[in-house]
């Protein structure tokens, strides 16, 4: 396996049942990629396509046809907070540190939980799987969007055995946090940005072959 130069734009991909025209795609900078580690950075401002519900509105928006109404992809923007995404390469899940998009201040991490990444090119994919563990800066943990895991079996995106399968590895993270194992004891919540690094343009190539996923 060939790995990324830093400095190197890369996308980063998040697939949905639908196939690979209706990912959420985000051009980050890559800071690390090793046999151990992917790390890259997702700078505020960054031009993103997404994908939201036919007739516009956010998945995230509430109500059950969150999982069942057509989608479309949108250009948007990454706004807010930009983002280190850090992916241990042994894990399934990437730490996502977050940094005020004004101040540059450390917010906390944001661990995804997600399928294993495929890659071609200079593109990365994964599959999200909703249910979320939050870090605080002072190490304390919540869940998030248990609600859209359990919103997500009734529609029959998951089966109750896939989802206690997700919420077993909210635990692992869990664990993890707790002992203050890597990547959090890494010290990547005071990364700095090169400053000479520019906004990435947005890459959306094909796959040069279907992931086996879709």
């Amino acid at each position: 396996m060939s790995f990324w130069t830093p400095g190197t734009q890369i996308a980063w991909r998040y697939g949905h049942p639908g196939g690979h025209d209706l990912d959420f795609v985000a051009p980050l900078t890559v800071v690390r990629d090793d046999a151990e580690v992917l790390a890259a950075w997702l700078a505020v401002g960054s031009p993103v396509l997404k994908v939201v519900r036919a007739d516009g509105r956010d998945l995230r928006d509430g109500g059950e046809d969150a999982f069942t109404a057509p989608r479309r992809r949108v250009a948007s923007t990454w706004s807010g907070y930009s983002v280190l995404r850090v992916l241990p390469k042994a894990r399934p899940w990437s730490v996502w540190h977050f940094f005020h998009g004004v101040t540059g201040a450390f917010e906390g991490w944001y661990v995804n939980i997600e399928d294993p990444h495929v890659r071609w090119g200079r593109t990365t994919r994964s599959r999200d799987h909703l249910l979320d563990v939050w870090v605080e800066p002072d190490r304390s943990v919540v869940r998030k969007d248990e609600h859209e895991l359990e919103a997500a079996v009734r529609a029959g995106r998951y089966t109750d055995a896939e989802a206690d399968d997700i919420r077993t590895v909210a635990a692992e993270v869990e664990d993890v946090v707790a002992a203050w194992g890597s990547p959090f004891c890494d010290g990547w919540e005071h990364f700095v940005p090169d400053p000479r690094w520019t906004v990435p343009v947005l890459l959306d190539e094909p796959p040069l072959s279907r992931c086996s996923e879709d």
